[in-house]
C-alpha cells in the first residue's frame, strides 16, 4: 500500500511539473516475471522507473544506501534490497532469484553506477544472468531528461522508451554460458541505445 501511495503522488508530480512522457507502457507485461532494466544518470532514476510501469517493481539497489538514517529504513518498504557491489552477493543472488521465480518484477540499472556525461556505461551482466536462469523477459527502458528536469522544470521534459519484451527461449532450458551472458548483454545495451536514438522523435 505504501509503495502505490508513493507511486501515485510522483505519477501526479511528473505529470504536472516535468511533461512526464512514456511511450511502451503497453509493452510491460502484467503477470509474469520481468527483468526491467534502464540507463542511470541520476538520483531520481528509480523514482521515475517505477512510476513508468504499473508493476511493483523490486529493487536492486547498493548496500550504501541502506546505511544512510530514516531513508535506509524506508528501501524495504519500497521494495529494494541490497547488493554489495565489487563482489558475488549471493544473498542478493538468492533474493532476486526467488522473486522472479515468484512471478515478479526485478529492476535493475546494468550501468552499476550513474553516469555522470549522459553516455551509455558498459553493461554488467547481471540482468542477462537473472533472466536466463529464471526464464523471464527482459524490458529494456531509457529515461531521458532526468538529470536536467527533475525534481522541477516547467520548461524541460521527462521522456521514458519502453522496448517490447525480449525473450530467449533456447538459452532458458540450458548450462548458462560465460558467451551466452556476453551475447544477451550485448543485445539489449544495442535495444538501449535503439530506445535512446527513438526517444528523440517523441
Amino acid at each position: 500500500m505504501f509503495y502505490k501511495v508513493i507511486r501515485f503522488i510522483f505519477v501526479v508530480y511528473l505529470k504536472m511539473f516535468n511533461s512526464w512522457q512514456v511511450k511502451g507502457k503497453e509493452n510491460i507485461p502484467q503477470h509474469g516475471s520481468a527483468v526491467l532494466i534502464a540507463n542511470h544518470v541520476s538520483l531520481w532514476d528509480p523514482v521515475i522507473f517505477a512510476c513508468s510501469t504499473n508493476r511493483t517493481v523490486h529493487f536492486m539497489a547498493k548496500e550504501e544506501l541502506f546505511k544512510i538514517p530514516i531513508i535506509g529504513k524506508i528501501f524495504p518498504i519500497l521494495y529494494a534490497f541490497p547488493i554489495k557491489r565489487g563482489q558475488a552477493d549471493r544473498n542478493a543472488l538468492r533474493i532476486a532469484g526467488k522473486l522472479l521465480n515468484s512471478g515478479k518484477v526485478l529492476g535493475l540499472f546494468p550501468e552499476g553506477t550513474r553516469s555522470k556525461t549522459g553516455d551509455l556505461l558498459p553493461f554488467h551482466p547481471g540482468a542477462a544472468l537473472f533472466a536466463l536462469r529464471s526464464g523471464s523477459p527482459i524490458i529494456v527502458m531509457y529515461i531521458d531528461g532526468s538529470k536536467t528536469t527533475f525534481p522541477l522544470s516547467w520548461r524541460g521534459k521527462i521522456k521514458v522508451n519502453i522496448s517490447k519484451p525480449k525473450y530467449y527461449e533456447d538459452l532458458y532450458e540450458k548450462k548458462v554460458t560465460t558467451d551466452d551472458l556476453e551475447m544477451v548483454t550485448s543485445d539489449i545495451m544495442e535495444e538501449m541505445k535503439r530506445l535512446q536514438k527513438d526517444v528523440q522523435n517523441f
